[in-house]
Formats: C-alpha cells, structure tokens, sequence
C-alpha cells in the first residue's frame, strides 16, 4: 500500500510530476514474464498500469504529468562522452513495451512532457521551478526514487518513492546523504555515481563527502582547503589532482530548470477517466479484469482509506440499543466493519448465521504456528453489507486499557454448532490455517465453503494468492496490511497486542475480502470449467493436509547427531586433502578463491565465464573431476555441506517442543503444474539418488508402537503418458506387465528384451523420462555422455516406434500454440502466454511446458484425489494409522503394528483405483522401522 503523508496534501495546488522512466524498469524487474496471446511481453505495461492506477487512487491529484527521457542524448554525453556509457541495452522483452507504455498513457489522457536531447531529470527541474512560480500556494511532488532529483526538495517540494511509500522532504534527504538538498549536487560530484558513470573523486566516499561538505561548506569550499592544504595526507592531494573530474561531475549532476517549457494550469490540469480506447488497449494486452475494474470504475481501485467508520455495534436489532447506521456507513465501499463485544450482540450475530447457509471466516491468533497459537480474535462476514470481529484475547495492558471482550469459552459455545456442522459453509483464505488451529483447540470444524487462495490458484497457478494481492488483482481494492497493524522486525506486536479498534478494522475487512473474492472468483471457475477441479480435488484437500501437518512425523535425533559427527569429519578430511595441493588456505565456498586454485594453481582448462569471473559451478567441476583430484573432492564436498547445512543440522531445530515431531508445512498453491510443495523442512528436496542423500531419511521413524508404510505409484507419469497419447505399443507393453524401460531399450537398439543390459536400459529410461520433459538430442547428449549425433539418432528411433507418443507431444504444443494454455485430464489449465513470445529461448521453455505439464499435472490431481479417499476411508475405518508425508508420487503413513497389514492393502487399493487409464495403475508398497527402509 502507498503510504500519503502531509506533503502529499491540498491537491488543488499541487502538481505531481510522474518519472516515468523510474516506473517502467522497477515494473519490469518486479513482475514475472507476461505476454498476451498475440505473443506481446506485457508485464512491464501491466506494471506501470497498476503503478499509476495506484497513485492516482492515493493520491487524488488534479494536477500532473508523465516526464519521459529524451530518445536522443543530452547535452551531458556532448561534454563527457562517457557519461552512462556502463548502461546495457534494455532486455529484448522490454524494449517493445516502451511504445505500448506510451499508448496506453495517451489513452488515459495523461499530460505528458518530452524534449528532444533533454533528460527527464532536467524536465522535471524546469517544470518544478515554474510551477512554483506561478503561485505562492503551489507545491510540487516528484513522484521517483531517483536520488539525483532530490537536490530540487525544498519547503514546498517533496519526492514520493511510492514503490516504498516513502516520501522525501529536507529532513529526510539530509538523513539519506547526511547533506541538504542544496549540497546534493556537490555530494554527487565528490563521490560519484555508478549508474550514470559519473566518476567523481577517486577515494571519496559517502562519509568522506559527507564531512568535507559539513566542514567546508560546498565542493567549491572543499576544493580550495584542498588546494590550502586544509585537508591533510592523500586524501587532501587525491581531491586537489582530481579538481577537474570534481567539477566535470558536479556538472554532470546538476539539473538544467530554466529549459523552454510552458506550465499553466490548465496544461498541468488532470482528471481520471478511463476512455473508450483505454479499455480497448487494456483488452488487446489480455489485461482483462482490469479492463473490466476501470470501465466500470469512477475511479482507480481502493476506496479512500480516509472514509473508514470505525467500528460500531451491530447494525442489526433493536435490542442492541444500537443507533442506525447512515446510509453512507452502510454502504459496503464505506467498509461496514463492527466489533462484537456483548452477550447480546453476539446473540444477535447466532441469529444472522441461523438465517444462512455461509459466512467469510478468519481467525487472529498470536503465532503463525497453529499447533502454538492462542486465539485473540474472529472475524465472521455473513454477506458483504457487514463484517463482524469478536475479539477474545487481546491483552489489558497493551490495547488501551482493557477491553471489552467476552470469554473464549462462551463465544466458542455459541459458535461451535456452525463451525462444526458442515451445513455451514465457511468461506476463507488459506483456511489449512484456520482449521489446524481450531483442531489444535479441540474443535471438529467442518464444511469449507471455498477457500479463496486455492480457488485463485486453480484459476491461475503461476504469481501470488496472498489476501492482499488478490484483493488488489479481481477487486481493484487495497487491504490494510499485517504489517501496517504489528509493525516488522524485532518492534513487531503480536496480534493480541493490538488495540480492538484497529484489531477489528483489520480482521473483519479480512473476511469481507473472502466473501467478495468469492463472489467473483466463482464465476471465473465456472466459465473455465475449472469449478470441479476445485471442488473435487483442490478444496477437499485443505482439510486433509490439515491433518496430516498436525499430525508430524517422528525423528531420530540420536542419529542425526551421529551423522552431523559423520558429515563434518568427512568435510574435514576434503579440507586436509584439498590443502596438500594449494600454496595457502583457500575458502572452499569462494568462487572466487576456488578459480585462482582451479585455473591459476592447478592450470586446468577453464570453461566458462561469469559477471565475477571464471565459473566454478557444477557443471564445471563435472567436466574437470576426470582431470584431477580437487574438483572431484570439491562436488563431494559440496554435496556433503549443502546435506550437513539444509538438513541434519536444522532438522532437530524444527522438532515441536511439545511432541518432539517434525511438521512440515505442505503447500498445495505454489507449483505450476499442480504438485505438492512442502517447508520446514522441505521434503521434496531430500536427495535419494545419493547414498548419503539416502541417510536423512533414515531419521525419519513412526511413533512409539508403529511402523512407517508407504505406497509410491511406479512410472506413473509415463502409464499417464501412455493413456493420454494412446500409443498402441506403451500401452501394450503396459497391459502386458513388461518391464518398459527394458522394452523400450529393445525397440530402439533392436535387441531381444533379454538381451538388454543396465547400460541400454538406463539410456531407454532416460529417453522415456526426458521426451517428456522435451530434452533436446543436445540435452540428451550431455546427460548419457554420447554425441549429439547419436543421441538425435535413439530419439528418432524411439518416435518411429512410439508413434502415437510423438502424435501427442506434437498436438500438445499446437494446442498451447492456438489457446495459449494447457491442461490435465481431469481440467486443470495452465496459461502458457509465453508461447506466442518471439524470444525463442522463452518460446522452447514455454513448448516443454505443453508437453509436460499435462502429464505431470494429471499425475498430481491423480496423487491429490488418492491422498482425499484414502483419508476418508481411515477415518470412517476408525484406524489409528494417520497420513504423515507426501513427496512426488509417494504417500507415508504412520500406522499401529496391529493395523500394518491391513492398513498397507488399503492404501495400495485406494491408489491404484484412484483413476480409470488404459493401462493398469500400479503401487509400490512397503513397511519399515525408518524411511530408508521403504
């Protein structure tokens, strides 16, 4: 959110001058690749729309203009022909949305200001020193984070970095250079600015300026003590020989205000309105829900937060002694929130939620831990003309007095029966959250209506689904953030600590954004058939890996201790034997210092470059481990300390002090392709190619009197293959049973099946698993060690005889080509806007994604409806066994010993019934005393 402060007032004579140079990169670094369907990069356009909606929106201005740079050099590269000469061209990607950003200014009718050889520095200078001139009332606010325009702040002009709501007055520059902004020219000439390639003073830097510039007054000052031999030692010699390259850069830093420019009023006159060619433009970007907020808006986005009731009693019966709300307050763009604090006004609320079938949901607890955290508040939104927040926690001391609040006790009585009754629907973001703390608690909540940040995400994996960014996104609305309330960092407040006012104000608008997301939300599903993807497989799962992340998993710390003892020997011994052929001590985790040893020492071949220098990645030390014992010894040590630092060490910091379990979190709206993530710890990532990537999971044990099962469904995305392609010989050789890899290996090597060795197959299996994925014969290459040639040779060969396979990865690419997504078996899309780029590198990305992601995304919606049954049937089943983990095509249980058996035949049941293939679903399964086991 933009922060306004008072320098950002009076609007009716104050003229905002927009960067819009400062916008337009910070956009496009800040936004992932976007490009509409035409094949058009668009992020940095969307960016800049939503930056300037933005700040009209806060800001309300009726005076501004959009400053661009001169596309001609100024006057600065006349007189030093360096002059930003360090600058690289822009990204290809950006370079054409430069004309579409000016489109779509004109279309909004912005003023605008460029000059042919004139920087936008020194526009924004001149139109400053007019404005002021035209009236003692005037104020200007230069909207930029551009550190060379704040010599022009004085009384009545401020500078507004609105990427970080901060805004710049004399105070606050003098706090950033430690000078005036009368002294930021010379602050810029002494010391030099990288990003234009002004030189400045060799030896001078920010402090060194900075007390020159307070003791003697200017640079002119600090050049004749120089000359004076005022400022002793090099120091003082270093400025007096760099007198003239001191000058040069003042110069190059000064902005030019006195250009030929008219400024009146009516020329600086602005006034919102979304014309019809805007919409049009918005719609040609694919910038539909945009489009769509602006046309139908009077203005950008969030209402005014200067238009905030604050929280009042209950609007809703007469026995509440309440006084009518006004028409205004009731308006939802008023934000109706209120505070429940009396018997009788949550009674009033249980009649409401008695009349209805949903509600928005959320909770205010003090951690982020559900299994540790202490209610303090909920928020309960029965439609989107109110929201209510009951607070039950908050602390005397430190909320303004003590506040008035009922018990916990009493307000979960009254509220149980619809938190438990799954005729209730509760609709919410990220309610895993909420459900694991009312478990946690001891309730039974069910019946989750929608869950606004799964359903965003099946609309759209890629980007976030936090509250705040969707609010903003499908509602055109700023929410009041977390940190605005608690404050970050070592100063941050627990919830329970803030005062119920602000308390309410943050948590019923919360669940008023839920319930208004989901009101658009669930039209959007519908009309992309997406509804069923989430209310079959995504929205059932959130209560299951509720379940399974409060329920955790068992370590071994005994053993983790051994093998810290193990790892850090072993890393010692590398050390030792890395020292006998070094000249010094050589920091293992220096790139810079392992190139000197590699390529300067050692004299190996070097084989590539970086920014910093010559390479030392992995790929490197695999192509010169062959040469020498160092690189060898240095990919076994990294491998070891990325083991050692990731896991064994920080495992046992992430055992809960009360059960001494690990939980991880699991996250079901991160992946593109529709795969669980996990965190704390990230369990995806436990390497099992490696023997000692195989020893972390040895830590991994059951519960006191259990055993560990696991199922893990064998090739899955290649039977998926199979049945999505329906390639008469892999589903033959399926149906058949057969080993496919060995098969595989016999069709292209023409050899008999018995006749393949380890070698042919482990080149079949890396054909079968890397087509896929779309790996190039060059790919290929390098992973089997063979030339291209021959790698090219096995792959046709393989599509001579998978013919349907190659008839559906080449369909998958043309229908991503002609709908610019892709999707699962069972409907889940992935937009693939990158398809259409004209950047060929992203275009090949974008085209390995058609050919996978349906693959790999039915496998995951495949994963997800076997994790919901095979919940379901433990639970009415009445076992002990409890779903503890899920990594790739893999589930673990942690089940009784008495249950075992029968436990393991379900599970593999379940799994292999989970969906209907042309070819058989087949589960591995096992039981063990460890991970490592199964």
């Amino acid at each position: 959110m933009i922060s306004v402060s008072k320098p950002l007032a009076d609007p009716a004579h104050t003229l905002y001058l927009v960067d819009i140079s400062s916008f337009i990169f910070r956009a496009f670094y800040a936004i992932r690749p976007l490009h509409n369907r035409a094949g058009e990069p668009t992020n940095a356009i969307y960016g800049v729309a939503t930056m300037l909606a933005r700040l009209v929106d806060e800001a309300k201005p009726e005076h501004l203009a959009v400053v661009y740079d001169s596309k001609e050099p100024s006057f600065r590269k006349e007189i030093y022909p360096e002059y930003k000469a360090n600058r690289s061209a822009p990204p290809e990607d950006l370079i054409p949305q430069f004309d579409r950003i000016e489109q779509l200014i004109r279309s909004l009718r912005f003023p605008s200001f460029r000059q042919s050889g004139v920087e936008a520095d020194d526009l924004i200078a001149t139109l400053t020193h007019r404005w002021i001139e035209l009236s003692p009332l005037n104020r200007v606010v230069i909207v930029s984070s551009d550190k060379d325009l704040m010599q022009l702040i004085g009384p009545r002009v401020n500078s507004w970095d609105t990427m970080s709501g901060k805004v710049y007055g004399i105070p606050e520059v003098e706090e950033k250079f430690g000078v005036g902004p009368d002294l930021v020219r010379d602050y810029l000439g002494l010391v030099g600015d990288s990003s234009d390639n002004i030189p400045g003073v060799p030896g001078v830097g920010p402090k060194t300026a900075t007390d020159l510039l307070k003791k003697f007054g200017s640079m002119q000052g600090v050049l004749a003590a120089a000359a004076q031999g005022q400022i002793p030692g090099k120091k003082g010699e270093g400025i007096h020989a760099n007198r003239e390259k001191a000058l040069l850069s003042a110069e190059l830093a000064s902005l030019k205000d006195k250009l030929e420019v008219s400024v009146s009023f009516e020329e600086m006159s602005f006034h919102f309105a979304v014309t019809p060619e805007c919409v049009s433009f918005l719609k040609e970007m694919d910038f539909h829900s945009l489009a769509e907020r602006w046309a139908n808006a009077k203005s950008f986005g969030a209402p005014a937060k200067e238009s905030v009731a604050s929280p009042s009693v209950l609007p809703i019966e007469p026995v509440l002694g309440a006084q009518p709300v006004s028409e205004a307050e009731a308006a939802p763009e008023k934000l109706p929130f209120y505070v429940v604090q009396t018997e009788t006004q949550l009674a009033a609320l249980v009649t409401i939620l008695e009349k209805g079938t949903e509600f928005g949901f959320d909770l205010e607890t003090t951690s982020l831990n559900p299994r540790v955290a202490e209610l303090v508040g909920i928020a309960i939104c029965p439609d989107e003309s109110a929201s209510y927040y009951i607070p039950v926690g908050h602390t005397p001391s430190l909320a303004g007095g003590v506040p008035d609040q009922l018990s916990l006790d009493l307000v979960l009585g009254r509220l149980r029966p619809f938190i438990e009754n799954s005729r209730y629907k509760k609709i919410g973001q990220n309610l895993k959250y909420d459900w694991s703390v009312l478990i946690a608690m001891g309730l039974k909540p069910s019946g989750i209506g929608a869950d606004t940040m799964v359903a965003a995400y099946v609309l759209n994996p890629h980007g976030r689904h936090n509250l705040e960014t969707l609010a903003a996104q499908y509602l055109g609305y700023t929410t009041l953030s977390f940190e605005q309330v608690c404050g970050k960092g070592k100063d941050a407040l627990t919830f329970d600590q803030i005062p119920v006012d602000l308390a309410t104000r943050y948590s019923a608008e919360d669940a008023w954004i839920a319930v208004r997301l989901w009101n658009v939300l669930l039209p959007k599903l519908k009309e992309l058939n997406l509804l069923s993807v989430f209310a079959k497989i995504d929205l059932p799962l959130v209560e299951v890996l509720s379940r399974m992340e409060l329920q955790g998993v068992c370590i071994d710390l005994e053993w983790l201790q051994k093998l810290s003892r193990e790892f850090g020997e072993e890393i010692k011994g590398i050390e030792e034997k890395i020292a006998t052929y070094t000249s010094g001590p050589v920091n293992l985790n220096s790139p810079k210092q392992l190139a000197h040893l590699l390529f300067e020492e050692l004299k190996l071949p070097v084989q590539g470059k970086t920014k910093t220098g010559f390479s030392t990645d992995a790929d490197v030390l695999h192509v010169l481990a062959p040469l020498h014992e160092v690189p060898r010894l240095l990919l076994e040590y990294r491998e070891i300390s990325k083991l050692k630092g990731t896991y064994v060490d920080p495992l046992p910091q992430l055992r809960d002090p009360k059960d001494g379990k690990i939980h991880a979190s699991f996250h079901q709206a991160v992946t593109a392709t529709g795969r669980l993530s996990s965190s704390d710890p990230n369990l995806q990532n436990i390497p099992i190619r490696s023997e000692r990537g195989k020893k972390i999971r040895r830590a991994f044990i059951p519960s006191p009197g259990s055993v560990l099962i696991s199922a893990d469904y064998s090739q899955i995305e290649l039977r998926i293959l199979a049945h999505m392609s329906a390639d008469e010989e892999l589903c033959r050789s399926f149906n058949a049973d057969e080993d496919v890899h060995r098969r595989t290996a016999s069709e292209i090597f023409g050899i008999p099946p018995e006749a393949v060795d380890d070698r042919s197959r482990g080149i079949a299996k890396a054909i079968n698993f890397g087509l896929m994925y779309g790996k190039s014969a060059f790919a290929l290459a390098q992973e089997l060690s063979i030339s291209r040639k021959e790698a090219q040779s096995m792959i046709d060969r393989y599509f001579e005889r998978y013919r349907g396979v190659k008839a559906y990865l080449d369909g998958a690419i043309r229908f991503a080509h002609e709908n610019g997504y892709v999707a699962t078996e069972f409907g889940r899309r992935r937009d693939l806007p990158e398809i259409h780029s004209k950047n060929q590198a992203i275009r090949n990305s974008a085209e390995r994604m058609a050919m996978n992601t349906p693959i790999q995304g039915t496998a995951a919606d495949l994963m997800k409806l076997a994790m919901i049954e095979l919940d379901l049937q433990l639970r009415e089943g009445a076992y002990g066994a409890q779903m503890i983990v899920q990594v790739h095509d893999e589930v673990l249980l942690d089940c009784p010993k008495d249950e075992a058996e029968k436990v393991e035949r379900l599970m593999v049941d379940v799994l292999e019934s989970a969906m209907k293939l042309r070819v058989p679903l087949r589960v591995n399964s096992a039981t063990g005393a460890s991970w490592i086991d199964l």
